[in-house]
């Protein structure tokens, strides 16, 4: 190297340059090899002969550096190729195959997905090949999984902000403690709002969302039904996203009060005490010094806790909560067709949980708060 390791790997003459260059022109070949489409603007024009000229010319000298190296292993470092001259010459070489891969990426990548999306709104019946299959009844059924998306989003959103106001009263209960000056009866209340607190987090966190979802809307159901009401009438009342709604919040009420009782703990008992010098109450101290900063300090794993209702909101379509996991089967059960659509529903996810983690990051950076420390829902 002549440059120092100071330098960006990408703009320092190293030995990587010949294998990098060489999967990149590999690549860029692989996708000119393919069948070209109507949009295409690499196909028998002087673009894309040129790009092919670059891949194998960059393949080529690879081969000869591997050649050379092979044949004298030890004195490779003295051969032409090592010279400074020509390692910047191989670097800006592979530049020039970055560039033309990303050309044969526009054009066989987004120009084909352009085409065939294009093609598939055009077509009546539903196509046998993979990818042309999700594209067709992604676009034929894109209000069926807007409407799921949508429901899924809300009831995470929705129900991570209940389980949080659920949660701060819960881990208030959590954490009371009988104390020698409290009177008998404030001892046994305080005993009773713990343990209860603990056995509410034991049952829920011990149980799988799927058997709360349906014991929450059996139990809503059968209660309303005692009331002589019917079945439309009930549906109304106790609808499925609201029986979902509910399931999501009681469920991570548990696991947020566990994130804020570690939110708690991890706060210096000496502010504690410093509150009570000042002559402020246990509950004045907890309501305007300790938990705050709990607060704040859990706002990451609550954000965690928003993504993870994303992904397991899907259980909520065994009582027929219409999210995006319900929308999936409608639409599978009409094409009759099942690993296209649910491929979809995977990228769907995917892009659900990754927007809202660059989110939840933007706010975490605004916000200032660290992640070291506090615990997981998971």
């Amino acid at each position: 190297m002549n440059r120092t390791a100071k330098g960006n790997f990408i703009t320092r003459d190293h030995p990587y340059v010949c294998l990098g260059g060489s999967l990149i022109a590999l690549l860029g070949l692989s996708l000119l090899a393919g069948e070209p489409h109507p949009l295409s603007f690499l196909t028998g024009n002087l673009p894309g002969t040129l790009c092919r000229i670059i891949f194998s010319g960059f393949l080529a000298l690879s081969a000869l550096a591997l050649v050379i190296k092979l044949t004298n292993w030890k004195n490779y470092r003295g051969s032409f190729l090592c010279s400074p001259g020509m390692k910047l010459i191989s670097r800006w070489f592979s530049y020039l195959v970055v560039l033309a891969c990303l050309l044969a990426l526009l054009d066989r990548g987004l120009l084909q997905l352009i085409y065939t999306v294009q093609t598939c709104m055009q077509l009546e019946k539903n196509p046998q090949g993979f990818g042309s299959s999700m594209i067709y009844m992604s676009v034929k059924s894109k209000d069926i999984l807007l409407a799921g998306v949508w429901t899924t989003v809300r009831i995470a959103l929705l129900g991570t902000a209940i389980a949080f106001v659920l949660s701060i009263f819960m881990v208030f209960l959590r954490i009371q403690e009988p104390d020698k000056r409290d009177h008998d009866f404030v001892k046994a209340l305080k005993w009773l709002a713990s343990h209860f607190s603990r056995f509410y987090i034991f049952v829920i966190r011990g149980t799988p969302m799927m058997v709360q979802a349906l014991i929450f809307y059996y139990f809503g159901f059968n209660l309303f039904k005692r009331t002589n009401m019917s079945v439309t009438e009930i549906n109304h009342v106790w609808s499925f996203f609201i029986s979902g709604l509910c399931t999501v919040s009681l469920n991570s009420t548990a696991y947020l009060t566990e994130v804020l009782r570690g939110g708690i703990q991890a706060i210096d008992r000496g502010q504690t005490e410093a509150a009570r010098s000042l002559g402020m109450s246990n509950w004045q101290s907890m309501i305007k010094v300790v938990f705050p900063q709990a607060v704040k300090n859990s706002i990451p794993a609550i954000g965690n806790e928003f993504i993870i209702n994303i992904k397991d909101s899907s259980v909520l379509s065994v009582i027929g909560v219409m999210d995006l996991m319900y929308a999936t089967k409608s639409v599978s059960g009409i094409y009759f067709r099942s690993l296209e659509i649910y491929c979809v529903a995977a990228i769907l996810y995917l892009i659900l949980t990754w927007l809202s983690s660059k989110l939840l990051q933007f706010l975490g950076k605004k916000l200032d708060t660290p992640v070291k420390g506090i615990p997981s829902s998971n």
